[in-house]
């Protein structure tokens, strides 16, 4: 999950060095490194700090896996939400929870219920 020490590698920066800016041990960076242990999200901050970088990336997560983590539809609407205005932006979250709690109430309503458990009866 984490990628220390390849951030650190790739500096040329030493456990022990690491461990003074950042006011750990030299252990507990050892220890972050071969997964015995997690940092705390206020150790990830300090390290995305100390290299220059985001704390996504000390974690090994980019933009791009979170991108394709999600469906294409998704990202097609997120990307052409970004273009609107703000105005349209809130008129356009109205309509997708309006969408939502009609969804909702389909689901909820007894004839929608009773129509898929005839189905499944074969009914």
């Amino acid at each position: 999950m984490i990628k220390l020490k390849e951030l650190r590698e790739e500096r040329d920066v030493l456990q022990k060095d690491l461990a003074a800016a950042i006011n750990r041990t030299r252990a507990c960076i050892s220890s972050w490194e071969q997964g015995k242990t997690e940092p705390s999200i206020d150790d990830l901050v300090k390290l995305a700090d100390f290299f220059g970088t985001s704390v996504d990336s000390v974690i090994g997560r980019s933009l791009a896996d979170e991108r394709e983590a999600r469906p294409k539809t998704e990202i097609e609407l997120l990307d052409e939400f970004r273009k609107l205005d703000e105005n349209d932006k809130y008129r356009t979250l109205g309509y997708v929870q309006a969408l939502a709690q009609k969804e909702n109430e389909i689901l909820l309503s007894p004839l929608y219920n009773k129509e898929r458990a005839d189905a499944k009866n074969g009914a």
